[in-house]
């Protein structure tokens, strides 16, 4: 298991076990405040934290809808935790547990609705059970095919050919002018133009390019500029710099200080690339992107000390330009 996977494996297990603590808390807190424990009140809440956990378990696994249902219920659970607080007017003591709800769900919020920890985890559980759409669900929106040899020729892990992938991005970046927000607009736009193969072609791309650059040196380029990258910036800085273009691509692999000449890098706001190809696919089809190709978390590189001069020693041009302000 590759470390990005396994990270979001060890998250969700850690969350979900502060999920399951903040019911059992949540219960034992109840009936301490009672005179006697109610029996009827216990059995509900002793079945709903079963559910609970069986609800963490499917999430564990996998399964979109039990992801979406979590979600939810954190929300809402969340949103009860922060009335709580505003308006029961007790001592500060008494809020303990509103606030220690308030920090578990909000990093469950976070890890199962945006991480790219857990997303990387999870696809790796659906590629593990196999849960990936026909082919005839793939081309509803195609020329239907003929024959059995035609369907046989659907492959989920096809790559769009360089110069039509590089094209596509070239022609988001220049309409939008530089603007990165309009960028996913336009990337949007462009690839509302293809077929859903096409769109499934394109992100196996996006995500192989994603991978290649999962290297020590390109997380030393995130962390200089942005003054500081976690796993999920950096996954987000890799489809960001995608969306710079072959020639600024390139130039970085071939030598990441070509990075120091970046004129604009949108603040470290770098989210929403990678999302694009999976929610036009959607559109297409009415089902999620099948798992195309394995993107590669394996990291490479030399790894850097972000507390001695190591960075400003390896990296000289990008620390003038970006780490004198870190």
């Amino acid at each position: 298991m590759n470390y990005l996977i396994s990270i979001g494996k060890k998250r969700t297990i850690l969350i979900s076990i502060s999920i399951l603590l903040v019911s059992i808390h949540t219960i034992y807190f109840y009936h301490t405040t009672k005179p006697e424990i109610e029996t009827k009140k216990l059995i509900q809440q002793i079945i709903r934290f079963l559910l609970t956990a069986g609800l963490l378990l499917l999430v564990y696994k996998g399964k979109n809808w039990a992801k979406v249902v979590l979600i939810v219920l954190l929300s809402l659970a969340l949103l009860s935790a922060l009335i709580g607080i505003v308006s029961i007017n007790a001592p500060f003591i008494n809020k303990v547990p509103l606030l220690v709800m308030t920090f578990v769900y909000s990093m469950a919020i976070h890890h199962f609705g945006f991480a790219s920890s857990y997303k990387a985890f999870f696809n790796f559980q659906n590629s593990s059970t196999g849960s990936i759409p026909t082919a005839e669900q793939i081309t509803v929106s195609e020329k239907p095919l003929n024959n059995k040899a035609e369907m046989s020729t659907v492959s989920f892990e096809q790559l769009m050919e360089s110069e039509k992938f590089w094209n596509i991005i070239e022609t988001s970046k220049s309409k939008s002018s530089g603007n990165y927000e309009l960028q996913q607009t336009e990337l949007k736009n462009e690839l509302q133009k293809l077929t859903a193969n096409e769109v499934l072609e394109f992100d196996n791309k996006f995500r192989t390019l994603r991978g290649e650059i999962y290297n020590w040196d390109f997380w030393a380029a995130a962390y200089l500029i942005n003054g500081g990258c976690s796993d999920d910036c950096f996954s987000d800085f890799r489809a960001w710099l995608i969306g710079q273009g072959k020639t600024v691509f390139k130039n970085a692999v071939r030598n990441i200080e070509t990075l120091s000449e970046l004129e604009e890098t949108n603040d470290g706001d770098w989210e929403g690339l990678s999302y694009i190809a999976p929610d036009v696919y959607q559109e297409k089809i009415g089902n999620d992107m099948p798992n195309g190709i394995r993107e590669n978390f394996e990291i490479t590189g030399e790894e850097w000390e972000e507390e001695t001069d190591d960075l400003k020693n390896r990296f000289p041009k990008l620390w003038a330009k970006f780490g004198i302000e870190y």
